[in-house]
């Protein structure tokens, strides 16, 4: 006869001792069951022990998580989590190096516990290991072990980052400082801090003022991937607590010292891949870089400020007053003020008065920017633009300035500009490292093949909006490329035609209209059986060979990695965490199962429960476009594996 649903069969360990196999009933509680166990193996106090699961991060079994326990499940017996908490802290305190060692490597062992690292918290324990840290007897491997466990237990979010003391971060900065350091502690003292500026702005505050720049640029130059991740992740944690007055002088000085070339060959272009978290910190640095031009974007042209009136006079003065020339010499004002008008509307604006046409935002003063960029760096190209256009008679000219205000916008847009960075995005573009003032030299490019793009279309003023949109197709294609510099960019985007992209069009066409014609579906209904067959078959392959997933808390993104997968049987989800860097566990060392037989429903976007967590921000938006959560009975509840996709493909 089979058992009840709520008793499993199970096998209990102990060191030197006969496993015990035996049916746990769920109802029963867990200390009735462990009076049970110990008497089994005849031990008094059954009260000093508990039960841990045998494999992976070995928890502890508690009425909360007890419902995770399974058929076939090997549990083992040991020390309760506060006496092996209060045996570990003194162990802290002893006198042997080794003794400590060894304490700290035990703890560490058991931080990632919720349960053990709620009984050392509750005994003083953070205070403790702030102590080893503190004092700095041992800068070496002891240093390295209770940074590490201190990390490991502030994750839980049980104490908040804004509760540590100024004399302890104060510390922690000497050792980012020190220039003879075990490479060990280093990149570990980087990434609390981190954690420490991202958290508190009172402290951020302090670690902006301790940490020099330098030696941030200093810790960049190291040929070690790790330290140089954890001192990319401080530099951004740095510059996004800072005011944008802080952060343009920040950003102004680190590119006087050259971070940007070496980031683009040292980094960038390494022999060794890019890991996930530095393309993060990558995306996140050009995301703050494009950030400084908003306020030019969000600002309008003001009619009466006499510098903005001699920006727009230069830039008519560069395409038609030759050098050394004014125009209307001799002319009465209202002659000159009547020319002037007549030139700026050859320019390309929309009013004789141009200020009208800037005072739109966005694009604000940035497009003014662009324009006398493009103007004062590309004089001969801006000229033969200008004239070119301003000189046709058949309705066919392309508009200087009314074309430069649109793609500004189009530019902003396509590249996020006045955006909240995003918490999981990759998607940085290595040409923005490799050139200076990347925004205004990519608007050179893009007006030039704007300009091209018309008279390939041979378009008139009645089809601007059509140019507008195949120029953002020709940039949208061509940036998602993500070439490698911007001569590579010009190159690509030129041999993007408005031809080409009526081609690609066409067949993009033509591939959704042949999946719809009548032969076509009739066919498919035909196939569809065994089409569906092979889609589970080369599903259930993808899902039996695993994803790693980024683990994201509420506060930030994470750089610990977990791997989930299909037993090979079907019957079982496992998963675990693993190391950045190593290759994908096979499913026999993963520590976590949850049986397909036990999963309720698929969930995606809104509806998980850690996008509905983290608020509806913008910021927030593409981690609800990669979320999914598998719910699952637990007991009498309903609990949830959550995941954030690596990307919208894997998504798919």
């Amino acid at each position: 006869m089979a058992p009840p649903r709520n008793v499993v069969k199970i096998a209990v360990q102990m060191r030197d001792a006969i496993p015990q196999l035996i049916q746990l009933d769920q109802a029963k509680p867990l200390a009735a069951v462990l009076k049970e166990v110990c008497d089994a193996w005849s031990l008094p106090h059954s009260e000093r022990y508990a039960l841990q699961f045998a494999d992976g991060h070995r928890r502890y079994i508690t009425e909360n998580n007890r419902m995770e326990i399974k058929n076939g499940s090997i549990l083992c017996l040991s020390t309760a989590p506060d006496r092996e908490a209060e045996r570990l802290l003194r162990g802290l305190q002893s006198e042997s190096r080794e003794g400590r060692r060894e304490a700290l490597r035990h703890l560490l062992l058991l931080a990632p516990d919720l349960t053990f690292a709620r009984e050392v918290i509750s005994r003083d324990g953070l205070q403790r290991l702030g102590t080893i840290i503190e004092d700095g007897d041992d800068l070496g491997e002891v240093l390295a072990l209770a940074l590490r466990a201190f990390l490991e237990l502030m994750e839980h979010g049980v104490v908040s980052w804004e509760t540590l003391s100024i004399p302890f971060v104060r510390k922690v900065v000497c050792y980012v400082n020190m220039n003879l350091m075990d490479a060990s502690v280093q990149p570990l003292a980087l990434g609390l801090l981190e954690n420490v500026t991202l958290s508190s702005p009172t402290l951020g505050q302090l670690v902006k003022s301790e940490v020099p720049l330098d030696r941030l640029l200093v810790h960049l130059q190291v040929m070690n991937q790790q330290l140089q991740t954890k001192a990319m992740a401080l530099l951004t944690a740095l510059l996004q607590g800072a005011t944008p007055a802080e952060r343009k002088h920040m950003l102004d000085y680190l590119w006087q010292r050259n971070l940007r070339q070496f980031i683009y060959k040292n980094i960038i272009h390494s022999a060794a891949p890019l890991g996930d978290e530095m393309a993060h910190h990558l995306y996140v640095l050009q995301a703050l870089m494009l950030g400084l031009l908003e306020p030019r974007m969000r600002t309008p042209l003001d009619p009466y400020s006499q510098e903005q009136r001699e920006q727009l006079q230069a830039l008519r003065q560069a395409a038609f007053e030759p050098e050394g020339e004014s125009v209307g010499a001799g002319l009465s004002a209202d002659r000159r003020r009547s020319l002037c008008a007549r030139e700026f509307r050859k320019l390309g604006f929309s009013n004789s008065n141009p200020a009208q046409d800037l005072e739109r935002v966005p694009p604000g003063l940035l497009a003014l920017d662009n324009m006398l960029y493009f103007s004062r760096q590309a004089p001969s190209a801006y000229s033969r633009f200008v004239l070119e256009n301003s000189s046709r008679e058949d309705k066919h000219e392309c508009p200087f300035a009314r074309s430069s205000i649109q793609l500004t916008v189009l530019l902003c847009d396509l590249l996020h500009v006045g955006e909240p960075c995003s918490e999981t995005a990759q998607d940085f573009s290595p040409m923005f490292f490799g050139q200076d003032q990347s925004f205004h030299e990519l608007f050179c490019v893009s007006i030039q093949l704007l300009n091209k793009t018309w008279k390939e279309m041979r378009a008139t003023q009645e089809d601007f909006d059509k140019v507008m949109q195949v120029v953002r197709e020709q940039l949208a294609r061509t940036l998602a490329l993500k070439p490698s510099s911007l001569e590579l960019f010009r190159t690509k985007v030129n041999a993007l035609t408005y031809g080409e992209v009526l081609r690609l069009r066409q067949t993009e066409r033509l591939h959704q209209e042949g999946t719809l014609a009548p032969p076509i579906l009739e066919l498919r209904e035909k196939l569809k059986p065994e089409l569906m067959g092979l889609i589970r078959q080369q599903r259930l392959l993808r899902l039996c060979e695993g994803t790693l997933f980024h683990k994201i808390s509420s506060r930030r993104r994470q750089d610990k990695l977990w791997f989930c997968c299909l037993s090979p049987k079907h019957k079982v989800l496992q998963y675990g965490d693993v190391e950045e860097g190593v290759g994908p566990p096979t499913p026999e060392s993963l520590p976590e199962q949850l049986p397909v037989a036990d999963i309720r429903a698929l969930l995606t976007g809104k509806d998980c429960p850690h996008v509905r967590e983290k608020g509806s921000g913008k910021q927030n938006k593409d981690v609800c476009e990669l979320a999914f959560s598998v719910s699952y009975d637990h007991g009498e509840e309903e609990a949830y594996l959550n995941f954030i996709a690596p990307s919208k493909r894997e998504m798919g």
